[in-house]
């Protein structure tokens, strides 16, 4: 009997070193999202910070991520980069985080309507629209690490807290 229990629990150890090797090997990541492509996209969220293109986000508590609305590495329609988002929900609330990319920097935004104006948050200079999408909720666009971010959220304060600075 005692035999048994000494190879039993040998056989543990032996299980355990080798998942362990596994694990830091191949870098795995119990994250409760996780996605990335070859085209260079990727998006993580865990714990409440979102991560897109290497930016970080804070997403407030009680925001979930719609996962059917996750894109990555997609092509921007309205210019040539590709970009990642994702949708976040509270009932009728969302937030909206969507990150451009090309394989330059961004180097500046202008306005390219009427409704832009230039605003900071956070201390960082960007375009703000009080209704982009007719919902009136704000859109604050700036760039980060050379990349084009563009939150759209119910308020500023929220944008503010989305963007973490």
């Amino acid at each position: 009997m005692k035999r048994k229990v000494i190879m039993i629990l040998a056989i543990l150890l032996a299980v355990g070193m080798t998942l362990t090797a596994v694990s830091a090997e191949d870098s795995w990541s119990f994250n409760f999202s996780s996605e990335e492509n070859s085209d260079g996209g990727s998006i993580n969220f865990e714990n409440g910070k979102l991560t897109i293109q290497g930016i970080e986000f804070t997403i407030p508590d009680g925001y979930e991520m719609d996962e059917s609305s996750k894109k990555v590495a997609e092509d921007a329609e309205d210019f040539d980069a590709k970009y990642s988002a994702c949708k976040f929900t509270k009932g009728d609330d969302e937030i909206v985080v969507n990150v451009f990319f090309t394989d330059g920097d961004f180097e500046n935004l202008s306005a390219n309507n009427a409704d832009q104006v230039e605003k900071t948050l956070n201390d960082i200079k960007g375009l703000y629209e009080e209704n982009k999408y007719g919902d009136n909720t704000p859109t604050f666009t700036y760039i980060e690490d050379g990349k084009v971010v563009k939150i759209n959220a119910p308020n500023d304060e929220i944008i503010e807290s989305v963007m973490g600075k």
